[in-house]
């Protein structure tokens, strides 16, 4: 048995990555950036938003977060995770909100953080998302994926079905985690952190676009989208990365000076020669 990759660049049409189809309303409803008239196949890299529906949000430095404090657009469906009943997003989300012009950071003075100040909270890599793991979160909401980071839940309520890569967190019962308790997710964090070390770690839980999507009950993802770092994942870090992660399929991305690569592992049997 071998390990066949299926590649798909990230600035072309791939078989991994379904684009945008501009006739699904679906689509358009978890994609506020995109017009819903005169969309063209150019349009779909760059995003559009109406200038009114634009929100705001606090970071919150000993959480690695912001708390959103003004909630504007349909966007908050599927961004953001809620904790104690309050709206935070992950700084990947920010980034990408913000390049957009659909989120406005603050800090503790109410003082807008700048753009390059928040691409320097990604370089800095202490928020659970490198500047290679924003690119691929990039890249697959601009194709019009719901994108959550791997192993966090979007709410702690009434959510039984996240199936995430428990051998790696090594927490036996998530199910149980309190609402009220957010160290917990800074915890899952910082491991990920810690597991950025392997060639191989999971980053994302991807989504189809689904407009009765609900962070309760968000479901098992369509794939887990995991980073490489370095030289080609081995067989063997292959199949123990799908063993922990309870079946769900497994897809990975390399991103090389801004250019974004997706990859996939089929398993072949080759006949013997004589």
């Amino acid at each position: 048995m071998g390990l066949v990759g299926d590649k798909s660049r990230g600035r072309r049409k791939g078989k991994e990555l379904k684009e945008y189809d501009e006739d699904d309303p679906e689509e358009h409803h978890h994609n506020p950036f995109l017009s819903t008239s005169n969309i063209t196949k150019s349009s779909l890299s760059r995003p559009q938003f109406r200038r009114k529906e634009v929100s705001r949000a606090r970071w919150v430095e000993e959480m690695g977060m912001g708390e959103v404090i003004e909630k504007k657009g349909s966007m908050w469906t599927t961004t953001g995770v809620v904790r104690n009943g309050k709206l935070y997003c992950l700084i990947e989300e920010i980034v990408f909100l913000a390049e957009r012009g659909a989120l406005v950071l603050l800090d503790n003075d109410d003082t807008s953080v700048e753009l390059v100040e928040m691409y320097q909270k990604v370089a800095d890599g202490k928020y659970g998302c490198s500047w290679e793991s924003f690119e691929a979160y990039r890249h697959l909401k601009l194709l019009g994926y719901i994108v959550g980071r791997h192993g966090l839940r979007w709410t702690m309520k009434h959510d039984m079905s996240l199936r995430a890569c428990s051998s790696w967190l090594n927490t036996e019962d998530r199910d149980q985690i309190p609402e009220r308790e957010t160290e917990d997710d800074i915890l899952i964090t910082h491991m990920l952190d810690a597991m950025q070390i392997a060639e191989i770690y999971p980053a994302f839980d991807v989504y189809l676009p689904n407009s009765k999507f609900k962070k309760s009950l968000p479901g098992d993802p369509s794939f887990i989208l995991c980073l490489l770092r370095g030289e080609p994942p081995s067989e063997k870090a292959v199949e123990n990365l799908e063993k922990k992660c309870n079946g769900i399929p497994l897809k990975f991305c390399d991103v090389d000076h801004g250019r974004v690569s997706f990859f996939s592992f089929t398993e072949v049997a080759l006949p013997s020669l004589p």
